[in-house]
């Protein structure tokens, strides 16, 4: 129906569309096509339109966008849920069968059960904690054991006996889990950098803390020692994802830069494990004096000799075409690990294990390499990365329960972190001075994974007061010193572990960021 103002009525009070307007309009638009053939319609037979919007009031874009999206989280989440689900039904289904074969220490306020409770509870808080902050789980689990103990709940005190028996696999697995990934014709090539980075800074801290402690806090010299041989070691495993991400988003190939840090820092391990079992065999264990400097003497390289042979062998047993071979080689080499350091620890050779350890992985690893396995990408490296998960947790947790705060706690505590400052100082002075072939930046970021303290220190911080209890002939100095010792070292942890994952997380892809600035690539770095 046409008018005289040149406009058309397709329905009435709905449509109007001007005559000109179908002209500029474009033929193809289907809408436009739909009306003009039922105005036909209408002009022809006199027919009631029925125009059909395509719009339907019960749905709603945004809605449905929003309803989608989170169906696709829920799908996404639903493997994650299941796995701790799973976790959490094999926790109590664990508990349970305890409580029902062992009675009464396994019921819901039993002495195991809180043993077995506190570790769940630090994995748990870890596992939150890095999921809202990305700082490594570890530090979580250290102060739900420092609140176990603080709140009258769990003391590791009343457990020495497992307690001591624990700090004797944790080294073992860390060394383990660390040496499968050395690179030895990487070590081969760049020595002398592996070697000055991992004993220079680790030496320079060692003896300024053993100084620091025999000035500041009247502590005999070969305690301040054994403090100090735990207390410079590096925790490389904490920035280990940082500098992966670092070096491969910057793209900077100058250096292969995990296995600088993987090696350097699993040298400074090995270091502070071995002087520390060294030290520890000669104050608590009596004998004699020429023979107990024959074994600080002889200790680290006996347990060198031992490993190598063992990873030697582990080339030929089990065969590589044993259908076993994957558990046979796993096993091979986690209890002859074991073996050694409670054989070398029951005879006062403190310190052979855990190099014999290190020795024995990274040597069996470059040997099974040659058989088509890659480092730190088989079958016992995932078996050993699996264990440690399980174990750090109750490392630290069990740590931080042995940490009372009480009266001197303040005092030693402002004290420890003047002496910790001085520290970092000096480690982080000698490590640059050492890369001296590295451009500004690269040095820098050598320094930034150099600062965290964790593992080692959690480990060995209380195996001092574990031995005093033990022997039972102690002075209350001793059990003083043993006191200082583990809050010295709890409050590193708390303060260096943060402060160098961040810095290695944040600042490393700049610093590694190649300016203006050509390498020769090593096509085996």
């Amino acid at each position: 129906m046409e008018y005289k103002n040149g406009t058309s009525i397709l329905d009435k009070g709905v449509y109007i569309i001007r005559n000109e307007e179908f002209k500029t309009m474009n033929e193809d638009d289907s809408l436009l096509a739909r009306a003009v053939r039922r105005q036909n319609i209408i002009m022809k037979g006199q027919e009631t339109p029925e125009i059909t919007l395509n719009y339907n009031p019960e749905k709603n874009p945004i809605k449905d966008g929003i309803v989608k999206k989170t169906k696709d989280i829920c799908r996404a989440k639903t493997p994650t849920i299941l796995h701790y689900f799973t976790l959490l039904v094999l926790g109590l289904g664990t508990w349970g069968l305890l409580w029902c074969a062992f009675g009464e220490d396994w019921n819901w306020n039993g002495r195991w059960t809180r043993l077995a409770f506190v570790g769940g509870l630090a994995w748990a808080a870890g596992e939150a904690f890095q999921m809202c902050t990305s700082l490594p789980p570890l530090l979580a689990a250290l102060v739900i054991g420092i609140l176990a103990r603080n709140f009258e709940f769990l003391d590791m005190r009343e457990y020495t006996e497992i307690d001591a028996f624990l700090r004797r696999i944790y080294p073992v697995i860390i060394l383990g889990k660390g040496s499968l990934a050395f690179d030895f014709k990487y070590i081969k090539k760049h020595w002398r950098l592996v070697s000055s980075l991992g004993v220079l800074p680790w030496t320079a801290e060692v003896l300024t803390l053993a100084v620091c402690m025999h000035v500041f806090l009247d502590f005999p010299w070969m305690w301040g020692l054994l403090l100090g041989s735990t207390y410079a070691s590096v925790s490389f495993a904490v920035v280990m994802p940082a500098v992966q991400n670092s070096s491969g988003s910057s793209g900077n190939l100058s250096q292969n830069w995990n296995q600088l840090i993987l090696t350097a820092g699993g040298t400074d391990t090995a270091l502070s494990v071995g002087v520390f079992g060294v030290i520890h065999s000669f104050i608590m264990h009596e004998g004699d004096d020429t023979y107990r400097y024959i074994k600080a003497a002889l200790a680290l390289l006996v347990g060198v000799v031992v490993g190598v042979s063992w990873g030697t062998l582990a080339k030929f047993i089990p065969h590589s075409k044993d259908f076993y071979v994957a558990e046979m080689r796993l096993l091979f080499v986690l209890i002859g690990g074991l073996f050694t350091f409670f054989l070398s620890a029951k005879f006062g050779w403190g310190g052979t294990g855990g190099v014999a350890v290190l020795a024995c992985n990274s040597t069996a690893a470059n040997c099974w390499e040659k058989d088509g396995w890659k480092l730190n990408k088989n079958p016992a490296s995932t078996a050993y990365r699996v264990m440690w998960s399980t174990l750090e947790p109750l490392v630290f947790a069990y740590s931080g329960t042995f940490f009372v705060i009480k009266a001197p706690l303040w005092n030693v505590m402002l004290i420890g972190l003047g002496i910790l400052c001085i520290c970092v100082v000096v480690r982080l002075t000698i490590a640059f001075f050492v890369c001296s072939k590295m451009t500004i930046r690269e040095r820098f970021f050598v320094c930034c994974t150099w600062i965290p303290k964790s593992i080692v220190e959690a480990v060995l911080c209380p195996v001092a007061y574990n031995a005093l209890v033990a022997r039972g002939n102690y002075d209350e100095n001793e059990m003083q010193y043993a006191e200082h010792f583990i809050w010295i070292i709890i409050q590193a942890i708390l303060v260096t572990t943060p402060i160098g994952f961040l810095l290695t997380k944040h600042l490393g892809p700049f610093l590694l960021t190649e300016k203006q600035k050509k390498y020769d690539i090593d096509p085996e770095t």
